[in-house]
């Protein structure tokens, strides 16, 4: 009895000791469920899981972004560029910035435009006016704007001709649709000093490079290519 008396005592230290170790398990257990959050591979931190309460008066609905990147915001410009005015050169202003994206129709292309003459030389004795009419042939709808492009051209001469002192307005051509343009020209008589007899005209649309050729039918011009101020010249389309 006295031998089992003597283990009483070393029991119960062993006892407050395994008491005293699952009271410290617990507490680290504890401590280590406190973190949230565990981290990305690209450095970033992981959203909280599902049922974590977002803060009062944050943004809603944004995802984490990559280190690195640049996430995109709202209120940024939209798309579709404005279109480059007309130079003041002839044979065609420069290429147009316009686009079909953003609401904005796209600039008639060479490619789809037919050219044909509705008059060929109406008028006066002196000062008559021949008119190009460009139709839309793309299949698509187009807008033309500014000055064509028009050379008075025979086998020995090209003559680039002035544009007239107006502002151009922009026109719209659905498929099928056509626009017209103005040559204004001083016509002469074929044993004159000053006559210019052209062949052909050379057309290249508004912001194209690519021309396009008309038999002239308005007989002897005033030859004029180096006057300041001539009395043949090209209207813009629409006009």
């Amino acid at each position: 009895m006295s031998h089992l008396r003597n283990r009483r005592p070393h029991l119960r230290k062993t006892a407050a000791a395994l008491t005293g170790a699952a009271a410290l398990m617990a507490l680290l257990t504890a401590c280590n469920g406190t973190a949230t959050g565990s981290v990305n591979s690209d450095g970033g931190t992981a959203a909280p899981a599902a049922g974590d309460s977002a803060g009062t008066g944050g943004s809603t609905g944004s995802a984490a972004t990559p280190a690195g990147n640049t996430a995109s915001g709202s209120g940024g410009s939209g798309a579709g560029g404005s279109t480059t005015a007309p130079s003041a050169a002839s044979g065609g202003s420069t290429t147009s910035g316009g686009s079909s994206s953003g609401g904005s129709v796209a600039s008639c292309q060479a490619s789809g435009l037919g050219y044909s003459w509705l008059d060929t030389g109406s008028g006066g004795d002196d000062q008559r006016h021949a008119v190009v009419a460009l139709t839309n042939k793309s299949g698509h709808t187009c807008t033309l704007y500014g000055f064509p492009g028009v050379d008075l051209v025979n086998s020995g001469r090209q003559w680039s001709l002035q544009r007239a002192g107006v502002t151009p307005h922009r026109v719209t051509l659905a498929s099928g649709d056509s626009a017209n343009f103005t040559i204004t020209y001083l016509a002469s008589e074929q044993d004159d000093s000053t006559a210019f007899t052209p062949t052909t005209v050379v057309i290249t649309a508004p912001n194209q490079r690519t021309s396009y050729d008309l038999p002239w039918h308005g007989g002897p011009v005033v030859l004029q290519d180096g006057a300041t101020h001539p009395g043949t010249y090209v209207d813009p389309v629409g006009e």
